[in-house]
């Protein structure tokens, strides 16, 4: 009876023993599981303020660009094209009757594209613009006042949107698109540039590719990248938003950036 009584308690022990390290256990997991989740929201935090700083350094380098892009055009297109039309409209005595209405016409041509660029420059300084007339038609936009300075020939080639892109995504292209612009009209010597829109169910890839002298082979891309000279910045806006940036260049070849984004809507 004495046996049977100490097997008892030495269950009882036992299992107490067991049952205080199964709670110590689970308590420490418990513990193990916060921090993670702590450290999990405290990752999330710094992803998130990451995205809105680069959202937002974004969007002051797309209006510093944007203004940039106005002043060029109010200096090479739009004043020129004022200074024409008075000499178009101004008359002289010696002047045919025929000759004043032709030139009349002409200068009210030149007036109404006038007033149709003005037009583009009010609507591009509205914040919206980009989600307003879409990725796309900004793009166009853009190429478009490029090809007025008739320093490139350019061409852009695009299939069907299948419907609206992510209003951030959409923002952080377009600058990756800016950049690289910026990057060949700084660097290249470029005269032919292409850009391509490749719309698919679940992404978009945009590739804009020049002529100019190139970067070289990978270690060269690289050391530009490390340089800051307008790829990292590329590299690190792509990242944000999940995407992958490639870039081929070769010497005297010219450059092409790719850039495959992934669910972009």
């Amino acid at each position: 009876m004495p046996e049977r009584f100490d097997e008892v308690v030495l269950i009882l022990i036992t299992s107490t023993i067991l049952i205080v390290l199964l709670g110590t256990l689970i308590v420490v997991a418990l513990l193990i599981q916060k921090k993670r989740q702590y450290k999990y929201r405290q990752q999330l935090n710094d992803i998130q303020n990451r995205y809105e700083r680069t959202l937002l350094e974004t969007k002051l380098k797309i209006l510093e660009e944007t203004f940039h892009a106005i002043s060029q055009s109010l200096h090479d297109n739009i004043g020129s094209n004022i200074s024409t039309a008075m000499l178009l409209l101004y008359k002289d005595e010696t002047m045919e009757v025929a000759e004043q209405e032709a030139n009349r016409k002409e200068a009210l041509a030149m007036l109404d594209k006038i007033v149709d660029d003005l037009r583009n420059i009010a609507h591009s300084l509205n914040p919206a613009y980009l989600e307003d007339i879409g990725f796309t038609e900004a793009i166009q936009q853009r190429i478009e006042q490029l090809t007025k300075t008739k320093k490139y020939n350019l061409s852009l080639q695009h299939n069907e949107v299948p419907r609206k892109l992510n209003r951030q995504k959409q923002l952080i292209l377009y600058y990756i698109f800016q950049e690289a612009i910026n990057n060949i009209h700084t660097h290249a010597q470029a005269r032919n540039i292409s850009v391509q829109l490749q719309y698919e169910a679940d992404q978009l890839v945009l590739q804009i590719k020049d002529d100019g002298k190139g970067i070289g082979n990978e270690n060269n891309i690289q050391k530009h990248s490390t340089k800051g000279t307008g790829l990292m910045n590329m590299e690190k806006n792509a990242e944000v938003i999940g995407a992958s940036l490639h870039v081929r260049s070769e010497i005297e070849k010219g450059t092409e950036i790719t850039v495959v984004v992934p669910d972009p809507y």
